[in-house]
């Protein structure tokens, strides 16, 4: 569903991203809000101060809203005359109004055994075997997000990230012969793994304190390390190549990477995961913007508008 300005709305059930109280010039309270319908992200104030909107009302919840849509500065703002949070919502009602991937999830775990059967060394192989069936990455991995907001923020969002990048390592293999491919294949399946516990499932997708404190390439490291520990003369050296690809997948220092790429395989990886994060954060900042011209809201994380 998408709201249109100068529309009326009744009873349209959201995400709330986001809400603060504030006041304004002339000493009055009010809320301003982030709420979503799917993909989309809309700017929403309540013209009032009522205590019970602050008691009820969080970032997380489900609630049923109703107003009218009008223009502010070329975006789509709700001003919303109730709001009403929804306590026990049905897990239709969820589905509907959550945000959702491009990619079914019985797709999406046929495609990484498809690429984990491509692997030939049985060391690897049987590492990543261990790692997708892990109680905690069936439970985690197809329904998470890969970021809190600028991409794959939504459900699915996870799986189909790590799957966007091992299908581009596949591609630099074959351009570049001397890549080592299992270590490659396997590093791009693994490199964001650690985001099962970084962050909270939906509908709130955010932090959890775990990652907050420790950050998913920590994570990460940490959840691989201990099922290699598990294997029987796991070599040594590959366990290197794959720990450094995950440790260093941001590619910078002042990105977070405790080291900066220094194998092949790991400039291969931070490329191919740049390269997915990067074109659907554009995609995404498109499907979320609720503007009324040619151009995104500017974006603070690319800093620049992006055309529609």
């Amino acid at each position: 569903m998408q709201i249109s300005v100068n529309q009326k709305f009744e009873n349209v059930a959201v995400v709330v991203r986001a809400i603060s109280k504030k006041v304004d010039q002339n000493n009055k309270g009010y809320y301003h809000l982030q709420v979503g319908i799917g993909l989309k992200s809309y700017d929403a104030k309540i013209w009032s101060d009522d205590e019970k909107i602050n008691n009820e009302i969080i970032p997380g919840c489900i609630a049923y809203i109703s107003g009218i849509a009008r223009d502010f500065k070329g975006t789509t703002q709700l001003h919303i005359n109730t709001i009403e949070r929804i306590f026990n919502p049905s897990q239709d009602l969820i589905n509907s109004i959550l945000p959702t991937g491009f990619a079914n999830e019985n797709d999406m775990v046929n495609e990484i055994n498809r690429l984990i059967d491509t692997i030939q060394n049985p060391y690897i192989k049987s590492l990543l075997q261990n790692i997708f069936e892990h109680q905690e990455v069936k439970k985690h991995f197809y329904k998470k997000a890969a970021g809190a907001e600028i991409h794959h923020a939504y459900i699915g969002g996870l799986a189909q990230h790590t799957i966007e990048v091992a299908k581009i390592v596949k591609g630099y293999c074959e351009i570049f012969s001397y890549i080592k491919y299992d270590v490659a294949m396997a590093s791009a399946l693994l490199h964001d793994i650690g985001k099962i516990f970084e962050l909270s499932s939906f509908p709130e997708n955010k932090y959890t304190t775990r990652g907050r404190m420790l950050g998913h390439i920590t994570l990460g490291y940490e959840f691989v390390s201990k099922l290699i520990s598990e294997i029987k003369d796991f070599p040594t050296d590959i366990k290197l190549d794959i720990q450094h690809c995950i440790l260093s997948h941001h590619g910078m220092l002042e990105m977070a990477s405790p080291v900066v790429p220094m194998t092949i395989e790991a400039i291969a990886v931070h490329n191919a995961d740049k390269a997915s994060s990067e074109i659907n954060g554009f995609n995404l900042a498109i499907q979320r913007d609720t503007g009324t011209d040619l151009w995104t809201e500017y974006s603070p994380a690319y800093k620049r508008y992006i055309k529609k």
